[in-house]
């Protein structure tokens, strides 16, 4: 295949391809630990953006917005928070068959995350071989950067050097918009319309730009040939 000719589908983790659990992350970890809106928010950017890849790490990056906790107790829970985090990964229904029928029709494949370490050890676990299949991996906590910032785009497709490149995601505003900015066709999942619904009025009513394909079901990567 010429390179000109290659393409290179690029997936989001959480709602795409796996779920965790009923908490974000964030979420979590200002339940769990008492913060206050302010400092989740806060925590949720540092986790997501920081290269921590241990549960020590992550105690020694909170403790300042957790004084209240002596040293041992708040180890404890993060350690609990971060074994929950990589033991709750589920993979989708179907996911096994759509990653390996793609990589078998010749497409590369990627993953474009908002992510942090103890979710991504998750997937690549519960994945097992099938992790292999994803030539680029761009992790929000490894580059220091998260969608939608449109950065985390550039950083992908500078990766592929030549053809055309797809982001598939469930977000609008994370997955579709910035993709579209930098070049990627899109495809929108909309496995949690409900979430979307105001999102999708704007689209109908041509007030946003609309993604070049949106599916309801996974399997459609695979079964509707227009798509790629």
């Amino acid at each position: 295949m010429k390179e000109e000719d290659r393409a290179v589908i690029f997936f989001d983790i959480g709602h795409t391809l796996a779920v965790g659990g009923e908490m974000s992350p964030r979420r979590l970890i200002g339940y769990r630990l008492g913060l206050s809106e302010r400092d989740m928010k806060a925590v949720g950017k540092l986790i997501m953006t920081s290269s921590i890849e241990t549960h020590e790490e992550l105690s020694s990056l909170i403790e300042p917005f957790v004084r209240h906790l002596g040293s041992s107790t708040l180890g404890e829970i993060v350690k609990e928070i971060w074994e929950e985090q990589k033991y709750c990964v589920e993979l989708l229904p179907g996911v096994e068959e759509i990653i390996s029928t793609l990589s078998g029709r010749g497409y590369e494949l990627g993953i474009i995350s908002n992510i942090w370490h103890p979710f991504y050890e998750g997937i690549k676990e519960k994945a097992g071989t099938l992790w292999d299949h994803f030539r680029y991996v761009v992790l929000s906590y490894r580059v220091g950067v998260k969608k939608p910032e449109r950065e985390i785009y550039r950083l992908a497709r500078d990766q592929v050097k030549g053809g055309s490149y797809w982001m598939i995601g469930d977000t609008y505003e994370m997955d579709i918009a910035p993709a579209m900015v930098e070049g990627f066709k899109t495809v929108w999942f909309l496995i949690r319309p409900e979430r979307e619904k105001e999102t999708l009025a704007r689209v109908l009513r041509r007030d946003i730009p609309p993604p070049h394909f949106a599916i309801s079901d996974l399997r459609e990567l695979i079964e509707d040939l227009r798509i790629f």
